[in-house]
Parts: C-alpha cells; structure tokens; sequence
C-alpha cells in the first residue's frame, strides 16, 4: 500500500485559515461532483486563507503527486 501524498498544516496557517490545529492537506485526490447533483452550501463566506507561500508550496506537491499519477477523482453524491 502506497502512502497518501498528504501535508500537514502549520499552527500560523491554521489560524490563517480558520482551521483547527492540528491540521492535513490530502493532496492526491479532488472531489467530482456531478452538475446535475451539485447543491448549493450554507455560506460561501470565506474563512480565512493560506499565505501565498503555504500555497505555492500546496501546487509543488500536487504537480509533484499528478506526475506520479498519484492523483485521483472521488465521486461525491
């Protein structure tokens, strides 16, 4: 079995983001919801947000997991 290409997020973004601490990034799968069967959320207000470092180093990852073929669509009804 082959490991998640994951990362853990720092106490700093956490907080940036409005997330509790401790917290992970699951970065080797993404959601495919169907645009017949998407619904709408309760707010779309945001949270917070990560520092544009934190992301630069999130899309390194993700290139990283996609050149692998790590990375994989999860059907969401």
């Amino acid at each position: 079995m082959r490991s998640r290409a994951s990362t853990a997020i720092s106490e700093i973004e956490c907080r940036r983001a409005g997330l509790d601490f401790p917290s992970w990034l699951i970065l080797d799968e993404y959601n495919y919801v169907d645009a017949d069967k998407a619904y709408d959320f309760v707010s779309t207000t945001p949270l917070g947000a990560f520092s544009e470092a934190f992301l630069r180093k999130i899309a390194v990852l993700i290139k990283q997991a996609s050149a692998e073929r790590r990375v994989r669509a999860v059907l969401r009804t």
